[in-house]
């Protein structure tokens, strides 16, 4: 499977995961109980774009030991590749 297929297929699990949600949405308000999950949707919805984009330009599908983080808090620190690399080995 090339680095396209990889993104794609990973594109497909994201919109899986955010018909669940519209889906479990409907459900509980059927049943009269509240469930806001409209900001995860939309975060879902990004990610679901940028597999996308890089399905589409070509970038590389990262390695299973790379760590990404997608985080919505603008002073959280980023957690650089050389740090990340540092963490496993001392874990290791």
């Amino acid at each position: 499977m090339n680095d396209n297929q990889k993104w794609l297929e990973a594109a497909a699990a994201i919109e899986q995961d955010i018909i669940y949600l519209k889906a479990a949405m409907a459900d509980a308000e059927r049943n009269g109980v509240p469930l806001v999950l409209g900001q995860e949707i939309l975060q879902l919805n990004v990610v679901l774009d940028v597999y996308r984009m890089n399905a589409a330009s070509g970038v590389a599908y990262p390695h299973s030991d790379v760590l990404y983080r997608i985080s919505n808090s603008y002073d959280a620190a980023p957690v650089s590749k050389a740090n990340w690399q540092s963490l496993k080995a001392s874990v290791c």
